[in-house]
């Protein structure tokens, strides 16, 4: 007699391959990735704040502008802005001053332990509001690599005072690092990030960010953590990981607007991902050889 085998998988190992089954089953599966496809790509350039994207979260703000279209973009005629009035309840959800859009409910741009990832995008910090000395000290955040149920944020993209940076998940015990001192020279320019991820919840993955200011041509690596654990699920649990842009917090008393654009999730390695959406037309596939 064969001896059964017990597999030990996690709740979300279970629940992604389930999911893969069911699509392999249906027959709407795809081929497996090549480097560099991408899954996601967020332009706005059919004008519209979801980007024309079923599944997309634009922001449970209530205010009429806590998201809205502006032009230009950051490369093409569109992109989106979140704004936050400090006091007004109309830019209050999820129990903070916020407006974010996310890609929770957007399967495919979802992560888990295994995947390896780009994650790109473009902010703009409009008419940003000076620290001086004696303000309040509150951390703006504009961009987070998010964990689902509560668990901990493996990277924050903030301002602080004047200065942006870098925030780890508290599970890692590392310092924030900032990566631009001063922000001020930089308002109402566009600063273009690219972020590649190893997912894995034990210390065998990397964090690398990447930053590209108005005055440069090429990315610069600004942080750069190897073997390190970065999918922190921590006790309260977490099946899957996503991304979210926006404005998170604002100090007292003053209003934030962010811009943001050309959001891309880029597929670098791991498991296929199951085609779950119809992929918007206007996605471009990335070379192999375009990544550096």
């Amino acid at each position: 007699m064969i001896n059964p085998i017990k597999l030990n998988w996690s709740h979300a190992g279970r629940k992604r391959a389930f999911l893969l089954l069911a699509t392999m089953l249906s027959g709407s599966y795809t081929n497996a990735q090549s480097v560099g496809d991408v899954l996601l790509n967020i332009n706005y350039e059919n004008g519209t704040p979801d980007s024309g994207i079923t599944g997309l979260n634009v922001t449970n703000a209530t205010a009429a502008d806590a998201a809205y279209i502006v032009q230009p973009g950051a490369t093409g005629n569109h992109a989106i802005a979140h704004k936050v009035v400090y006091g007004d309840s109309g830019y209050y959800s999820n129990e903070n001053w916020r407006s974010e859009s996310s890609t929770n409910q957007y399967r495919i741009a979802n992560f888990y332990p295994g995947d390896e990832r780009r994650y790109e995008f473009s902010v703009l910090l409009k008419d940003w509001t000076p620290w001086k000395s004696g303000d309040p000290t509150n951390e703006t955040n504009i961009f987070q690599l998010k964990m689902s149920g509560g668990a901990g944020v493996p990277l924050q993209v903030r301002t602080q005072r004047n200065a942006m940076r870098l925030r780890f998940a508290i599970d890692n015990n590392v310092p924030p690092v900032d990566i631009i001192p001063d922000v001020r020279p930089y308002v109402n320019q566009w600063i273009h990030f690219r972020i590649d991820v190893k997912w894995a919840d034990t210390a065998i993955g990397y964090m690398k960010t990447y930053m590209k200011l108005p005055n440069q041509i090429n990315y610069v690596l600004v942080d750069d953590k190897t073997n390190y654990t970065t999918y922190n699920k921590g006790p309260v649990g977490g099946d899957h990981g996503y991304i979210k842009w926006g404005v998170y917090v604002t100090p007292p008393d003053i209003t934030r607007i962010v811009y943001h654009d050309d959001i891309k999730v880029i597929y670098l390695g791991g498991p296929a991902v199951p085609s779950f959406e119809q992929k918007p037309a206007e996605i471009v596939y990335a070379s192999k050889t375009h990544l550096p």
